[in-house]
């Protein structure tokens, strides 16, 4: 039996404001939902790092789209060893991609997000999202991964593993992730609190 992953028309994302809309509502992301986390976890960090961290995560993003979409290896020389760590990765895991960069909704909850990549690894429906950080935080991965999984789940898509893949010059960390109560419950009180402050 395939799976199918569906299409979701009705959300809509803006690039340049980093909006996404279901019909005319503003939906906040998990990202944005995740802030008051993110700030805490990188507070200490100089800015000019977090901008380079950001443009490396995207280079490196569309690196890795045009390759599982199109077979083109194209990367600026300076990420070409995270890109070589994912293509290890790739050909070692030999995953059946069914999504890429998938933007999905919680349909009760109505927040948004954006999966990396959905596909079959060992005949299991995987989420994997990729890191290009120094470090990754396994507490806001964690949230990250139930927020987008919570989404596909209330649109019955049944996730059943959740993977960071982390890539750097020297290689490439495959972590997976549970589903956890504890983890909702984050995300969920982050989305009260937005819901809150908005009334």
């Amino acid at each position: 039996m395939s799976i199918v992953i569906p299409d979701f028309p009705e959300l809509t994302f803006d690039e340049y404001t980093h909006t996404y809309r279901l019909d005319e509502l503003i939906l906040p992301s998990v990202t944005t939902l995740m802030k008051p986390l993110t700030d805490d976890f990188y507070r200490a960090i100089e800015p000019e790092v977090l901008d380079r961290a950001a443009q490396r995560g995207t280079a490196i993003h569309n690196a890795i789209e045009n390759y599982i979409e199109f077979g083109v290896r194209d990367i600026p020389p300076l990420y070409a060893g995270y890109f070589e760590a994912f293509i290890q990765w790739w050909e070692r895991r030999k995953p059946e991609p069914l999504a890429l960069e998938k933007r999905v909704y919680h349909k009760i909850l109505r927040y948004a997000g954006t999966a990396d990549l959905v596909c079959m690894i060992d005949g299991r429906l995987t989420l994997v999202d990729y890191k290009s950080s120094a470090q990754i935080n396994e507490k806001l991965c964690a949230v990250q991964l139930e927020g987008y999984d919570r989404a596909f789940e209330s649109h019955g898509v049944e996730i059943e593993q959740r993977l960071i893949l982390h890539l750097s010059n020297e290689g490439y960390q495959e972590a997976a992730f549970q589903r956890s109560a504890k983890c909702w419950s984050v995300l969920s009180s982050l989305l009260t609190i937005r819901n809150y402050m908005n009334e």
